[in-house]
């Protein structure tokens, strides 16, 4: 075999109370087992976080890992993962970004974080020099001003990820953004990090990534060149990034409005979020390392009280739906996206601190909070005032915003009275989707995602589908592969949501361990050219096989680790809202999801996976995977 390829070939260990810095080698095992990224991020957080540790203790660890694709030409690979014990569930965390992966160019593939500094410090990483830095003229500041005096300092070349005044505050749903647009945002890893008294991680690196098989991998570039540039809707995708689901969206009902009281009226919701306007809004693309999309955006505010205003955005689809429909605020671009900026420069998750905010509005509506409770604040859908007001209170945990700074899970028991029936999470983590609108592998993996409320089977399921297209899919991707599919691909939409959620939980597990993106472009690639893009890279024989075993993999680590925390299938919160309520959407009401047809799905999708129905892993699926040296606690 060649020279190893892909991977930098080390772990970088950095413990922040002992000032501790090792650096050691990649064990060959962990690579095509795991193959890196949020696999391999799995079995370090396994490993570094002993049973029951408090999330905000010393004794929680913090991992990053970017997969053997990314720093290299592979159309896509910039993702970057992030774990962690979640502060918002106490279950396993694994958030992916793409502004993270200047650490392949240092010369690590990984980077885990212990222990807790006594005073506030940041990680200076550049090549071999790790330096734990002084950060008490940092403390205090928010994402931009910290982000624009490390790159002064140090220069642009580093990738800087830093913590806001929400992190510092040790808020539940606190996030870590970098460089200004992209974020490590669900399920607390920015208190996990102010926690630790870890302002900024800057990192860069001059490091080569070595390619194994060189003729082969360029042969293979150029066939992913030629199809990914042949795409039907590439133009869209680059002029309006994640916007181009607006109308399917829309008119599919996917857009929660006013806490998940109603779907948003379709037209009403096209008609509010005027495209063209969005355009004259944006003034430039934002793009992820190796990315020929460019979906993220560069805005600058024209009109109104915040004209002039100028921001990176990730996903605008994601700023509409929360901070536009989630709380009652249609039609107004500019305030959306201030709000989104005040979540960015403060750093909490949009989809948490939006839910909390909307479940406040409708307490307030309901009478069971009043302005004595909000100090003063008049609670209101589409009040961006209000709003805005409650995100800062949230952030710097004053008043009102003290409470809500507990998270989904906890403020219900400090408000009392009536106020668990209305908030939406499970988890901990607000559910992009209802399942009342539709139930496709997105809604559904919300269920039985690791990480709680967020769907972790991303496919082509989220929109009604015609006759014959999943096995169409299915004969173009290899997912679900051969073998399984007149098991999996059965039903009114040829799709049984429960047994495919495994196979696409497996594959988006393989794309974050390559780091690759999950957008469909990248979706809609066969598995087996992977495979051969892999061992060409690497020089590391893989099939397609042993691809989505390594994804198995992966996912019954992460499950297990849930499991060693004493989560199960009955620990699960389930909204109140979501079972026992009809939703409206424009003139048509649609029933509560049956509770009895949820838990089928949940058994038909554990059976899938080859474990026991209350979601406990089978001795038989832990040795068929090999990981009975890494799980002989569970």
């Amino acid at each position: 075999m060649n020279k190893l390829g892909g991977y930098a070939g080390n772990i970088l260990y950095v413990d922040l109370g002992t000032g501790h810095v090792a650096k050691k080698p990649m064990e060959m095992d962990l690579m095509k087992n795991l193959l890196g990224g949020s696999g391999i991020n799995a079995k370090l957080t396994y490993e570094t976080v002993k049973p029951f540790t408090d999330p905000l203790s010393p004794g929680n660890s913090l991992v990053f890992g970017a997969g053997p694709f990314v720093g290299t030409l592979i159309l896509g690979a910039g993702k970057t993962c992030a774990s962690t014990k979640m502060p918002t569930s106490g279950q396993i965390d694994t958030s992916t970004t793409g502004s993270f992966g200047k650490i392949k160019f240092a010369g690590y593939d990984h980077l885990v974080i212990t222990g807790r500094s006594d005073k506030p410090v940041y990680l200076k990483i550049n090549n071999d020099e790790v330096g734990i830095i002084d950060a008490a003229h940092l403390w205090g500041k928010d994402v931009w001003d910290t982000t624009d005096d490390l790159w002064n300092n140090l220069g642009k070349e580093y990738s800087v990820m830093t913590i806001g005044p929400a992190g510092e505050n040790l808020v539940i749903d606190a996030s870590i953004i970098g460089d200004k647009y992209a974020g490590f945002s669900r399920g607390g890893l920015g208190a996990v990090m102010g926690s630790k008294n870890l302002k900024a991680i800057a990192i860069t690196g001059t490091k080569d990534i070595h390619v194994a098989q060189a003729d082969q991998f360029e042969k293979l570039l150029s066939n992913l060149r030629s199809e990914f540039f042949s795409q039907r809707l590439l133009k869209e995708w680059r002029q309006l990034g994640s916007l181009i689901s607006l109308k399917p969206m829309a008119r599919t009902g996917l857009y929660a409005y006013k806490n998940y009281q109603e779907a948003a009226d379709p037209e009403e919701m096209i008609s509010a979020f005027d495209i063209n306007h969005f355009l004259e809004i944006k003034s430039g693309d934002v793009a992820c390392m190796a990315c020929p999309i460019g979906c993220k955006h560069f805005l600058k505010l024209k009109e109104g009280k915040h004209a002039g205003l100028a921001l990176s955005i990730g996903c605008a689809n994601a700023a509409m739906q929360t901070w536009g429909s989630y709380c009652g605020t249609l039609g107004e671009w500019e305030e959306i996206f201030k709000s989104a900026e005040l979540c960015n420069r403060l750093g909490v998750d949009w989809y948490n601190t939006s839910s909390l905010v909307a479940w406040s509005i409708e307490l307030y509506q309901r009478g069971i909070i009043d302005k004595q409770v909000t100090e003063g604040l008049e609670l209101d859908w589409g009040n961006t005032v209000a709003i805005q007001q409650l995100i800062r209170k949230i952030a710097y945990r004053q008043g009102f915003g003290d409470t809500l700074a507990h998270g989904l899970s906890a403020a219900p028991g400090i408000v009392g009275k009536d106020s668990q029936d209305y908030v939406v999470h499970i988890d901990g983590l607000a559910p992009p989707f209802d399942p009342r609108s539709r139930i496709s592998t997105e809604s559904f993996s919300q269920f039985i995602n690791v990480r709680g409320g967020h769907s972790s089977a991303v496919t082509v399921t989220m929109m009604p589908r015609a006759p014959g297209q999943m096995k169409r899919f299915a004969q173009r991707t290899g997912l679900p592969p051969a073998d399984a599919v007149d098991r999996v691909l059965t039903g009114p939409e040829e799709f049984n949501p429960g047994r495919i959620s495994k196979w696409f939980e497996d594959n988006v597990s393989v794309l974050d361990s390559f780091g690759l993106c999950q957008f469909p472009p990248f979706q809609r690639v066969n598995l087996s050219f992977w495979a051969e893009m892999y061992t060409a890279l690497t020089g590391i024989e893989i099939t397609v096989g042993e691809l989505l075993k390594a994804g198995e993999r992966a996912c019954n680590l992460r499950n297990a680790f849930n499991l060693r925390e004493g989560a199960s299938r009955e620990t699960k919160f389930m909204p109140k809202r979501f079972t026992s309520e009809r939703q409206k959407f424009g003139a048509e009401w649609r029933e509560p999801l049956q509770e009895e047809y949820l838990n089928q799905l949940i058994d038909e999708y554990h059976d899938e996976r080859g474990w026991n129905l209350d979601g406990t892993i089978r001795e038989e699926k832990i040795k068929e995977l090999g990981l009975d040296e890494y799980m002989g606690d569970v």
